[in-house]
Order: structure tokens, then C-alpha cells, then sequence
């Protein structure tokens, strides 16, 4: 079963509304993983991502891959992407999909994408497909805990926040997915950081209303998504849970 084409028009839709400031926002979300070392890519290599977005993350590469790319579903994002990266190659592609021959690419990527996925491990199967036999594909998504009362109240929170959210994992479903899709896990980490919500929801880029909902929620229910809120004045503080798994095709 394919992502449908509804749920994609949705994603559509809402990256297209918010591609300025989400690519201000997420801008250096990615710089304290190290995803460039803890990928093993090597001078000149090959990297692509799926669900890139505004490229934030694939340019983190850009000065050791011989080629990047970036593909996602938004032209939108991916306009945004050309104005602040334009040494990435951008291809407006279903990440189910790809252009791309079997076998060419050294590194397949996708960062905080698949929870937007009903169906992550076909994206994951399709990356696998691309890479050459002994390369390598790297996931990085934000998790829940291992409780499933927690992981339930964390996707009811999210889709609140973005309704083109389809599901947060915990870091054991992630490992199973990357499994599945025939890939062999050689590292993974798992990063924990404080977070802010003034931070995760831009005035600019939430709705006013979306923004009091889900204020409202962790009000009320916040204890139970198991991010750990803590009350700080007018603002909220909590922790972001941030796996990632970097996997190889035998």
C-alpha cells in the first residue's frame, strides 16, 4: 500500500504553507548529531535524502560528498532549499519512487521524515534499492518511549500540532522497519535534548489556534506523552528523543 494521494496533498499543503519559516526554524536542528561522521561517508561519495524538505540536513554533506541531492514531495520546500543551499541537487519525487538507478548511491539518507510515512518501510526498501551493495542507509526521526500509553498520547499531541503527521515510533519499531526492509543495522544512537515549545511552534508558522491547542493539551495531558514537561513562565520546556540508525545493504 502507497502513501495515499490525499495524505500526500496534505503534506503538500501544509510544508507549502510553512517552507520560510520552517527552513528558519529547523535551521541547525541537525548540527550537534554528527551526522556527517557517524554516517562513514567518504571524500566524493554519493548522498541523497528523502523527505528533505528545505535540504537543512543533506548540506550538512556538502563538503564531503562528491554529489548531494535532495528529494521531496513540496516544490515549495524545495525552492526554499535552492535559495539557501545551491550546491544541492533538488528533484521534486515521491520518496516511494526515486529516479534514481539501482545501486548508484553511497548514502541514502532521511531525517524527520518517515513520522509524516503511513508506510516507512517501503521509502526504507526504496532507499535500499538505490544504494550499491555495501552502502549504506541513515535514519534519524524523533521517537517515543517504549510505553505504549506514552507513544499513543505523543502522536495524539503531534497530529494536533500538524495533521499531516502519521506516526512518532519507539526505538524498537524503528529498528524493526530498517530490518524489514532488508537493511542490516551496524550503529545506532540515541540523542535526548531539551527543547522548547516557543521553539518547536513558530508564531509564524503555526496557526494562532493551532498554537493554544496544543498548549492546551500539554496543560492537561502533557505528563503523559512521557516528553517531560516542565512548566518555564509563559513557556514549556521538555525533552526530544532522537534516534539514529545507520543500516547497510549486504
Amino acid at each position: 500500500m502507497e502513501t495515499s494521494p490525499r495524505h500526500q496533498d496534505l503534506i503538500k499543503t501544509q510544508f507549502t504553507q510553512a517552507a520560510e519559516a520552517f527552513a528558519e526554524r529547523s535551521s541547525g536542528r541537525f548540527d550537534v548529531l554528527n551526522v556527517v561522521d557517524f554516517s562513514r561517508v567518504e571524500s566524493g561519495q554519493t548522498v541523497i535524502e528523502v523527505g528533505a524538505g528545505t535540504a537543512n540536513f543533506i548540506s550538512l554533506f556538502s563538503e564531503v560528498a562528491g554529489l548531494t541531492a535532495a528529494f521531496d514531495l513540496t516544490p515549495a520546500m524545495l525552492l526554499v532549499a535552492r535559495e539557501k543551499h545551491p550546491g544541492v541537487e533538488l528533484v521534486a519525487a515521491d520518496g516511494m519512487h526515486l529516479p534514481v538507478r539501482s545501486g548508484s548511491v553511497d548514502l541514502g539518507t532521511t531525517a524527520q521524515a518517515l513520522h509524516h510515512i503511513f508506510q516507512p518501510v517501503e521509502v526504507l526498501k526504496e532507499l535500499r534499492r538505490v544504494v550499491r551493495p555495501g552502502g549504506r542507509v541513515l535514519v534519524v526521526d524523533s521517537v517515543t518511549t517504549e510505553s505504549i500509553e506514552e507513544a499513543l498520547a505523543m502522536n495524539e499531541l503531534d497530529l494536533l500540532r500538524d495533521p499531516s503527521h502519521a506516526a512518532f515510533r519507539s526505538p524498537s519499531t524503528m529498528r524493526v522497519l530498517v530490518q524489514a526492509a532488508g537493511l542490516s543495522i551496524v550503529d545506532e544512537h540515541l540523542s535526548v535534548e531539551q527543547q522548547r515549545l516557543s521553539e518547536w511552534m513558530w508564531p509564524g508558522e503555526f496557526a494562532e489556534g493551532t498554537i493554544e491547542k496544543v498548549r492546551r493539551f500539554i496543560e492537561e495531558r502533557g505528563q503523559e506523552t512521557g516528553m517531560k514537561f516542565v512548566k518555564d513562565g509563559e513557556d514549556w520546556v521538555f525533552e526530544r528523543r532522537r534516534l539514529m540508525l545507520l543500516a547497510e545493504r549486504s
